[in-house]
């Protein structure tokens, strides 16, 4: 059963989400490590293989676009959307546009990104 979404909950997942795309601008892999769940599968990988991107990359940008935000319950919700990751290297820009579904869950009352990256 779907719950309705409130406009809360929205807007904190939809601050998680934009948070996400901050923290690669500035490759704060401390601020992108916050908005993991705690449970996170493979969490130190994930932040392992961010840090080998901003390593890598002059620059890096993330824009997410065309948002949908499903509550399932009061601790769990999805989101799927389309992002494009802009990377400078080597003096030239490189451009890749993906769809992801992210899965969430509610940690000590924040939203963090559950599975999905």
């Amino acid at each position: 059963m779907l719950v309705a979404c409130s406009p809360f909950d929205k807007s904190e997942i939809n601050t998680l989400l934009d948070a996400r795309n901050a923290a690669i601008h500035t490759k704060d892999i401390a601020a992108y490590n916050d908005i993991l769940a705690n449970d996170y599968p493979d969490k130190l990988k994930i932040i392992e293989q961010m840090q080998s991107l901003f390593s890598r990359f002059e620059q890096i940008d993330m824009h997410s676009q065309n948002r949908h935000i499903r509550i399932l319950d009061d601790n769990k919700a999805e989101c799927e959307q389309s992002y494009t990751l802009k990377s400078f290297a080597d003096g030239e820009w490189r451009n890749i546009v993906q769809r992801e579904q992210l899965q969430l869950s509610r940690e000590n009352n924040h939203w963090r990104i559950s599975g999905g990256l």
